[in-house]
């Protein structure tokens, strides 16, 4: 099964949980409010309620089962079909685990909304604003699957229910959590200690993000040197049609991730996008959207970037990222099967891509969750601070106006969206 998690494609579960333990976190890179604190070692785990049991809620499921029942108890499971949520709740039995049809049945449940610490929003996409607002207006700590909606007003509505509330809100995009965009910055605090800011420390460190904060690219400290950055982002297999109508679109599903990435990498927002798009598959036209893209953006830094996306690829899932600057040229490739390459007088044989995105990033599903898992039991809770919380809001502005620019055929600029 594409959703099963090998253990040789995660990190070492103990080295994972040692982790936590000490106190190590990678939240976005960007510096959060607070220190963590030991969850390996504490007398009672963060107990989760999970909304959504389709795709996402069962790479989170898995997750769950990976850390153990000593760091996270599922205690609650929420999904319209509630015989699957009774069978679900069946298989975590051991904590005690309840389902219920709907979020607004359990936070009725005063005695049931006492034994949630945390929850988790895993349900389609059309369904995460309202789930946000519930879960942040009762104070719990709140992961969900982005986005947290395609209109702005709800996603600023959220925010600032995030603000005031005070509590963990992260959300979901896993490329940040992926090795090969980031690697663990760890404080000096609890015995991690920071990579040395040179070249040669910043490569044994081995990721995308701090290669470019290490200055890789660029002859002056404190500027990162990058002048243009390509993302290729193409999905594979196309995705069934019922996901596609409550997805957003291709600007808000996918190329959401690619404008957050860029934002990872630099800390930048673009001033101005320009798109073109075509669509081949007929079923992808009749729902007025595309399939093939390519978004140009540029920044007020003098940055350009560029994202090429499809919703499909033959081959296999395609995403790379290449960032060009002052000093030279980082790449980060796709991801093998396998490392195994036949060489014969005919030539090389090199193993295929990752067939889909459960394969490429099956990993970042934990680390997401061990982070947010960190946010919870720090004492006080760990909360991101409010410009990244917002970022969420400019990067909404960014999908928008790519897709405006593809609807009427010119430059958007930010601020005609924003």
């Amino acid at each position: 099964s594409s959703l099963r998690m090998e253990p040789e494609r995660l990190s070492n579960r103990e080295a994972l949980l040692e982790r936590i333990s000490s106190g190590c976190h990678e939240l976005d890179g960007p510096k959060a409010v607070g220190v963590s604190a030991s969850l390996a070692q504490l007398d009672s785990p963060v107990r989760i309620c999970l909304v959504g049991l389709g795709r996402a809620g069962a790479f989170h499921m898995q997750s769950l089962r990976f850390v153990g029942a000593r760091v996270a108890q599922l205690v609650c499971v929420v999904d319209t079909n509630l015989e699957l949520a009774r069978r679900t709740a069946t298989e975590f039995a051991a904590s005690d685990c309840v389902a219920r049809a709907t979020l607004e049945e359990v936070m009725a449940d005063v005695a049931l909304a006492g034994r949630v610490d945390a929850i988790i929003i895993a349900s389609t996409t059309d369904t995460h604003y309202g789930l946000c607002k519930l879960a942040l207006s009762a104070s719990k700590a709140t992961f969900t699957e982005k986005p947290i909606s395609h209109h702005a007003e709800e996603v600023d509505e959220v925010i600032c229910l995030a603000k005031a509330a005070r509590v963990p809100f992260l959300v979901g995009y896993q490329r940040r959590c992926d090795r090969n965009f980031r690697a663990p910055r760890h404080r000096a605090a609890g015995g991690c200690q920071e990579p040395p800011n040179t070249l040669a420390g910043a490569l044994s460190v081995g990721a995308l993000r701090d290669l470019i904060a290490d200055g890789a690219l660029s002859p002056e400290p404190g500027r990162h040197g990058v002048r243009v950055i390509k993302c290729t982002s193409r999905d594979n297999p196309r995705p069934p049609e019922e996901y596609l109508r409550t997805s957003g679109g291709i600007f808000h599903d996918m190329l959401s991730h690619d404008f957050d990435m860029i934002h990872f990498l630099t800390s930048e927002i673009p001033d101005e996008v320009f798109t073109v798009g075509h669509c081949y598959d007929p079923a992808i036209a009749a729902l007025d959207d595309v399939d093939t893209v390519v978004v140009t953006l540029r920044y007020a830094s003098g940055l350009l970037a560029t994202v090429d996306s499809s919703r499909v690829a033959a081959y296999g899932y395609d995403q790379r990222v290449e960032v060009f600057g002052e000093r030279g040229m980082l790449t980060a490739q796709n991801e093998s099967r396998h490392t195994v390459e036949l060489a014969t007088a005919a030539g090389h044989l090199r193993p295929c891509t990752e067939w889909s995105f459960p394969e490429r990033y099956r990993h970042t599903y934990t680390v997401e969750l061990t982070e947010f898992l960190n946010m919870v039991r720090n004492e006080p809770p760990l909360v991101e601070e409010d410009r990244l919380l917002e970022r969420h809001a400019l990067l909404g502005a960014v999908a928008r106006a790519a897709e405006r620019s593809w609807r009427e055929g010119r430059n958007v600029k930010l601020a005609e969206v924003a």
